[in-house]
């Protein structure tokens, strides 16, 4: 961002080199602007017992922003080159102003009112002075430690300059003349620091320069972690200048930010209020003849163009007032390839058609995919770029939702003609356009990562533009709002057949990922997305895959059964033996893990229709187990629940009968009644056990078999679960937590999960027609930063990176989604 930039500069001169004023006529220091400045900077009278240029360095000192630039050339150039500017002592108001020649050539000049302590050299040390005479006025060359600066006084006005031709040219009255100029130099008065800057050629992007405007004016606030700047630009009547496209337009509202990617490293806003108007305007700047035939119907509805700058490219973004109109237009353009996370992506035809309308706004696109976020169109050079916005906008960690953007956007007026976005700290090559080229690869180099965004509008108003700027330090936080961040999102060849489940990594002390395909290939992922391995299976896996630690040593094993077999893996996907065990009748329910004492001494439950078989770590049937067949089918997997220091087998029947066993198979409790379960499962709660039934009664079984039941008014869709003391219910929108009520959007929402994950217990839902999921801390409140993109349940873990959660869920049918929470 050129306008940026140009500030800093001159910000840092002010730091490094220092003066001080008091009141003076202003337009008389205004006629000694040397012809074709680039910048000038003008320090106003001073407030109070400090004057306003002591006040100013002191906050030039220390913005964080400013000091970052400490170790670079141009703060050399005024530290070391521009010596004599530290022993000018002005009493009255000042100027300095920049040019540059040519691109190895910066020039100071410096202009003020003359007074007999303004320069006293005798306390200078290696100091010589000369003195010159040009057409009858002296000219001091003044060298200080080889540096060379002129001095020459005219009209009780003093002037030094680092040029003695820009010195001489001035006493020729070789000045800025221009009646923009001294417009803008009239309505910006009053403020402590004011930046007039020369906007003739002025980096629109990085790689497009324009003639923007003539002369823009800024008041400029100066704050230890900010910059912000509110002023005008106007353009002249001798040459087309881009400002003057926006005659006769009315600004609209800028939306731009709402899929501007966080990652992205700029974009640009364009508003109008008539496609016709703007277009010829355009035309008229670009010197074309104006063209009679109608607007192209994809732009009719239109009232915002955007370009988003990416990392490995750029996006044009169109936003429509009508998306049913602007998609039938389009419809000649495209055709469909392929989806990304419900979003399809067409084929784009067109890919000049942005830049041969909208040139210079939009130029070095070239974009081949179309695809539609609400009432945004976008088109993407590429697939991956596509995707990282459709990412970003069902994340909810696009630019509008971020925190810094929320606390810069009260310095920005919410409609403007063109809104410039530069973000992530990254220094474009158009901003060294000020200083000399020599320059330009160091101040590239400068860390600016705690300036995540700055701004730059522009909102016209008859032959002028108010101007708003905004560059606010942020700190390190650049993540989605609550510091949550996608780690990565990787898709498979196929579809996915199960939801993805974390594995412990006992090396990084971290997790992998676990998960199916339909094609029966079982996966291992790293936390980086990298797939470790693949391993075929002949059968789908039923249920969950357990992790276990059949050593006792802290490497884990996956374990699951398929319909034929009960499988031990190893993290390298290697069987561990004597597994697999292999069944001539099918399994019917999902395996069953039960350890008693948390002793990591298994017991592994195989169900097959009414049998139950339990298995020990080495694969054998365990003899004391006595229970071997119920009298019906066994519809829910078998659970063991503990109640104070007693073990309770729990074995859902058919037939309605619950079987409560102790850990040798016999009848612990008899129960009287039967009941018609649910998918629910069995859970326990104040000592009891308790059943959802399928027409949403709660059934309470103490632990001496007393029954009592409860019908429940709620909706087919109730769900009850109690993990540890978290109780959680849904009962169609209405979440509760331990009795929190939480009320969710209307929706169709997934089983809510309870995890508890670094000392802390979430709770999470997944809406399954948006896609969103939610997590909740067991108090009931939102995590910041949510809903985000998901299709599935979720599960939560623990990250190589401590402290950190994590949480992995089914993207697109084929995709893995791996998130991090701060």
């Amino acid at each position: 961002m050129g306008f940026l930039k140009n500030i800093i500069w001159v910000l840092i001169a002010i730091a490094v080199v220092g003066c001080e004023n008091t009141s003076s006529k202003e337009m008389e220091l205004l006629d000694f602007v040397p012809e074709n400045a680039s910048v000038v900077l003008k320090i106003s009278n001073p407030t109070g017992s400090e004057t306003g240029i002591q006040s100013l360095r002191r906050a030039l000192s220390s913005n964080s922003l400013l000091s970052a630039f400490d170790s670079t050339k141009p703060a050399a150039f005024f530290s070391e080159k521009a010596l004599l500017l530290k022993y000018l002592n002005s009493t009255s108001e000042s100027l300095l102003c920049i040019n540059t020649p040519n691109d190895s050539t910066t020039v100071y000049t410096f202009i003020t009112r003359e007074h007999p302590n303004l320069f006293a050299p005798d306390s200078i040390k290696d100091k010589t002075i000369e003195t010159l005479t040009y057409n009858k006025v002296s000219i001091q060359r003044v060298t200080i430690d080889k540096q060379v600066a002129f001095t020459a006084i005219k009209d009780s006005v003093f002037i030094a300059s680092s040029s003695q031709t820009v010195l001489q040219n001035i006493l020729e009255g070789k000045t800025e003349q221009s009646e923009t100029f001294k417009k803008i130099a009239r309505i910006q008065q009053g403020e402590d620091l004011n930046v007039m800057l020369n906007t003739s050629a002025m980096p629109l992007t990085d790689s497009t320069k324009v003639n923007f405007a003539s002369w823009m004016s800024l008041n400029v606030e100066v704050l230890p972690n900010a910059i912000t700047a509110t002023g005008v630009t106007m353009a002249g009547d001798s040459v087309p200048q881009l400002l003057s496209v926006f005659d006769g337009l009315l600004p609209r509202q800028n939306d731009l930010a709402q899929v501007v990617p966080n990652e992205a490293l700029g974009a640009i806003s364009v508003t109008y209020n008539d496609a016709e108007v703007f277009q010829k305007n355009l035309q008229k700047f670009r010197g074309e003849v104006f063209s009679d035939s109608l607007v192209n119907p994809l732009f009719e509805s239109i009232n915002e163009i955007g370009l988003i700058r990416l990392k490995t490219g750029a996006a044009v973004v169109l936003k429509s007032i009508d998306p049913i109109l602007t998609e039938e237009s389009l419809l000649k353009y495209i055709s469909e390839d392929n989806s990304f996370r419900e979003v399809t992506i067409y084929n784009f035809n067109q890919p000049e058609i942005f830049t041969k309308t909208f040139s210079p706004f939009l130029s070095e696109v070239s974009p081949v995919y179309a695809f539609q976020l609400d009432n945004f169109f976008i088109f993407s050079e590429s697939i991956p770029d596509a995707e990282q916005i459709i990412t970003a906008y069902k994340n909810n960690s696009c630019l509008a939702k971020m925190g810094y953007f929320e606390t810069a956007i009260p310095q920005l007026s919410t409609a403007s003609s063109l809104l410039i976005y530069k973000m992530r700290g990254s220094i474009p090559d158009a901003i060294s356009h000020f200083f000399s080229s020599r320059a330009a690869s160091e101040i590239k180099n400068v860390d600016l990562t705690s300036y995540p965004f700055a701004a730059i509008q522009f909102s016209y108003d008859r032959n002028f533009a108010h101007v708003n700027l905004v560059c606010q330090e942020t700190g390190n936080s650049i993540q989605s709002p609550g510091g949550l961040t996608q780690l990565f999102g990787l898709a498979l060849d196929h579809k996915l057949l199960s939801t993805p489940h974390f594995f412990s990594n006992h090396k990084t002390r971290g997790q992998d990922v676990v998960v199916q395909d339909v094609n029966n290939n079982l996966y291992l992922i790293s936390e980086s997305g990298k797939v470790l391995w693949t391993k075929k299976l002949p059968d789908p896996i039923i249920g969950k895959i357990h992790e276990v630690d059949l050593l006792r040593n802290g490497k884990k094993q996956l374990a699951f059964t398929t319909k034929k077999a009960f499988y031990v893996l190893d993290r390298n996907g290697k069987p561990v033996s004597p597994f697999p065990i292999n069944f001539k009748d099918p399994v019917t329910q999902p395996l069953a893990v039960f350890d008693y004492d948390n002793n990591r001494k298994y017991r592994f439950v195989v169900t097959q229709g009414k049998t139950i078989l339990m298995y020990d770590s080495k694969a054998q049937l365990v003899k004391g187990f006595n229970y071997k067949s119920a009298s019906s089918t066994i519809v829910l997997p078998p659970q063991h629940i503990r109640m104070g220091n007693k073990d309770y087998l729990l074995i859902a029947e058919e037939n309605g009968k619950l079987n409560i066993l102790n850990r040798v198979g016999s009848t612990r409790i008899n129960v009287s009644k039967k009941f018609e379960f649910s998918d629910i499962p069995i859970a326990e709660e104040a000592n009891h056990f308790v059943i959802i039934t399928k027409d949403n009664t709660k059934v309470s079984i103490s632990q001496t078999g007393k029954i009592t039941s409860q019908k429940l008014e709620v909706s087919e869709a109730y769900y009850f679960s109690m993990t540890g003391t978290t109780k959680v219910t849904l009962d169609d929108n209405k979440l509760r937590i331990n009795g929190k009520l939480v009320e969710l959007p209307f929706g169709i929402y997934s089983k809510p999960s309870s995890f508890t994950v670094n000392r802390k217990t979430y709770v999470s839902v997944t809406e399954t027609q948006e896609n969103k999921v939610f997590i909740f801390n067991k108090s009931g409140i939102l995590l910041p930063g949510f809903p985000v993109y998901g299709t599935s349940a979720i599960d939560m873990g623990s990250s190589s990176m401590q402290g950190k959660t994590i949480f992995v869920v089914k993207g697109s049918e084929k995709e893995i989604v791996l998130y991090q929470i701060q």
